[in-house]
């Protein structure tokens, strides 16, 4: 296995070591490598399109499965952290497949990848379209409307990746800030929302809600670890970070910090 001296930083990176002459340049800060894994992980969005489902199949009690899941997925963070630090190189699973088994193991790893990320992206992008976009410029529902305005943002998304990754970064950047503080406000505004109107209950905390009379609750597969795909749908993605590896500077401490930072954060 090839593996990268951790003396070597930033442009200092050989060719001989990544295995062909690197040819991107290393634009991205530490925030803004950390913004790129926080950003595909996008907590706030995920458990705003997910807690329903918990408080249908296990109740309000299913958030404490919140805590085991992102143990678990920090392990997991921790494992490709270190895989990132030892082979920083665009491509991420594929070139760790790669230098750890042989190419042809790793072809099927960029081949997943691949479609894991094309499938994502359309998707995110197309409930963009459908479910804000769209109502918000009081545009009436139609699938065909939704298709058009998803390439039109996939468009766009190409041409600023394209054209300059440090814009991308930038821009990114900003929004993960401003979901950071939007997610710190509600923090912080929710308790006292709930004190002010004495409508609260620690009750809630342990309660099976809709879901007590579930025969199945605490069977495998059952409502109560349904619960937990709220975290296991949400704190996912990243390992976004070590696909810009060879655009981050210091990516052998900025990469890794930021995968397992983005989980801790989320």
């Amino acid at each position: 296995m090839e593996q990268f001296p951790h003396g070597l930083r930033g442009e200092e990176t050989s060719a001989e070591l990544g295995g062909y002459r690197q040819e991107l340049k290393r634009t991205l800060g530490s925030f803004q490598v950390f913004a790129v894994s926080f950003a595909f992980i996008s907590v706030a969005v995920g458990i705003f399109g997910t807690f329903d489902d918990v408080l249908r199949s296990a109740g309000p009690v299913g958030i404490w499965l919140w805590a085991i899941v992102a143990i678990g997925q920090t392990f997991v963070a921790l494992v490709i952290a270190q895989f990132a630090a030892r082979i920083p190189l665009t491509g991420s699973s594929y070139q760790w497949a790669s230098r750890l088994a042989n190419p042809a193991i790793g072809w099927w790893f960029g081949l997943l990848s691949f479609c894991y990320l094309g499938i994502g992206v359309v998707a995110v992008d197309n409930a963009l379209a459908s479910q804000a976009l769209m109502p918000l410029l009081g545009m009436a529902p139609d699938e065909q409307t939704a298709r058009w305005i998803t390439l039109a943002i996939l468009l766009v998304q190409a041409v600023l990746t394209i054209v300059s990754t440090r814009l991308v970064g930038l821009i990114n950047g900003t929004a993960v800030g401003i979901e950071v503080m939007i997610v710190i406000l509600l923090v912080i505004l929710l308790p006292i929302a709930i004190a002010m109107n004495g409508m609260g209950s620690f009750a809630n905390l342990t309660s099976r809600g809709t879901a007590a009379a579930d025969p199945d609750y605490f069977k495998v597969g059952g409502g109560l670890m349904l619960a937990m795909l709220m975290g296991l749908s949400t704190l996912v993605g990243f390992d976004a970070a070590a696909n810009v590896a060879e655009e981050a500077k210091d990516p052998f401490r900025s990469v890794p910090r930021a995968i397992v930072g983005s989980v801790v954060a989320a």
